[in-house]
């Protein structure tokens, strides 16, 4: 019984997944979950939305918390652009045709960029989010936060965290 339920879900030819949204930095972390992303989308046939969320929080803003002329903001949208474009690029030559890309702004840092992407998402509809993750641990994850646990936490769809392997994460003997 539970193996005809299984081959009912899992039927061959059905869309597993029908919008993939990939979170994209430009970094070895989200690289690596790009062509997870990529993977999936080719196999289940959905649609993929890479999306950037730059982080402008840092750049001056007068005490009204209007920005005031920051280069780093042109430069925060310029590297968020890249990325995405380098991204797109990477999913088209995999194949891919159906990719879309999506840049949200963030003032505040911290959970505000992980909650622009939850809201892009659930706005989306997308049914399977796929984000990097550097896998940091301990004190490491304690101070520095983590934007896919985040996510994972709170998403509204199932996520995939994909894990890049640094110099650091390697022990021997």
């Amino acid at each position: 019984m539970l193996q005809a339920s299984h081959r009912a879900m899992f039927r061959e030819g059905a869309a597993m997944y029908r919008h993939i949204i990939a979170a994209v930095d430009g970094g070895n972390n989200s690289d690596k979950a790009l062509h997870e992303a990529i993977r999936l989308a080719k196999h289940s046939g959905a649609r993929l939305t890479l999306a950037h969320v730059a982080g402008l929080r840092d750049l001056v803003v007068d005490s009204l918390g209007v920005y005031s002329g920051d280069p780093g903001y042109d430069l925060a949208l310029q590297q968020g652009q890249e990325a995405l474009e380098r991204a797109q690029n990477i999913a088209h030559v995999a194949g891919l045709t159906d990719v879309a890309s999506h840049m949200e702004k963030s003032w505040e840092g911290g959970h505000d960029l992980a909650d622009l992407l939850l809201g892009y998402a659930r706005e989306q509809q997308a049914d399977l989010m796929v984000v990097g993750t550097h896998g940091r641990s301990g004190l490491a994850h304690l101070f520095l936060g983590s934007f896919a646990e985040d996510i994972l936490r709170r998403s509204h769809c199932p996520v995939l965290v994909v894990r890049s392997l640094d110099d650091d994460d390697i022990s021997v003997g």
